[in-house]
């Protein structure tokens, strides 16, 4: 359906809001995240560890909290990728304070700079829309290995539905985004469609909770098909 030209343009200008803040207004991404997950954001997305096997890459590394800690436990090789020099930096500065060398690359995830099938995991946390673009999954398919696994968290929600979740929860839908407040439920058919995305680039799809002392984290999981 299509949206109203006020609704269409209020989309517009929430998505350049978003660009600015992954971009010149990186410096406040992890205090924005944390404000707004009621300090969660971190072990949200360090839930992405548990499928880290192998060569890992992660699409959308951000500011580094999930790069350092492949730095401190992943015993395979690993990067991170991320469109925003702003974020890149702020990873590699994160590393640097702890001695890691890291390869970090900038690079749009609709055109990865790695030859095909060079990764047994790809990982991305909480990614914006540009992970759902057929130019995305389709690169996501020819880096991995056949056998090869992409988790992708899509959203989480508070394990409680506190008063604090309540006012979050506001913010999120000013700003067009999923909430986190536990009455705000996920859309079956939402997931489904994202995994038929998917399914027809030739990666089979399941659906995983991760449950963290503060939340649940929905997982979306792919197998690159052996036979593709």
């Amino acid at each position: 359906m299509a949206l109203s030209a006020p609704v269409a343009l209020y989309a517009r200008l929430i998505r350049w809001a978003f660009a600015r803040f992954y971009q010149e207004f990186a410096w406040t991404y992890d205090t924005v995240a944390a404000l707004v997950s009621s300090g969660q954001w971190r072990a949200w997305t360090l839930t992405a560890l548990e499928f880290a096997r192998g060569a890992t890459l992660e699409l959308g590394c951000g500011t580094g909290h999930v790069q350092l800690a492949l730095a401190q436990s992943h015993s395979g090789f690993f990067a991170g990728l991320d469109r925003s020099p702003q974020m890149i930096r702020l990873a590699r500065r994160r590393l640097a304070q702890f001695g890691s060398c890291t390869p970090l690359v900038r690079a749009d995830a609709r055109a990865l700079p790695f030859v095909s099938e060079s990764f047994d995991t790809i990982i991305a946390t909480f990614p914006s829309d540009y992970i759902a673009e057929d130019a995305t999954i389709a690169e996501i398919r020819r880096v991995l290995r056949p056998g090869g696994t992409v988790a992708i968290a899509l959203w989480a929600r508070f394990a409680d539905d506190s008063l604090y979740a309540r006012l979050v929860d506001a913010a999120y839908r000013v700003t067009l985004q999923r909430s986190p407040r536990p009455a705000a439920l996920a859309s079956l058919d939402a997931l489904r469609r994202f995994g038929e995305r998917f399914e027809r680039a030739g990666i089979d799809v399941s659906f995983r909770e991760v449950t963290t002392s503060g939340g649940i984290v929905q997982y979306v999981l792919g197998t690159r098909r052996v036979s593709q």
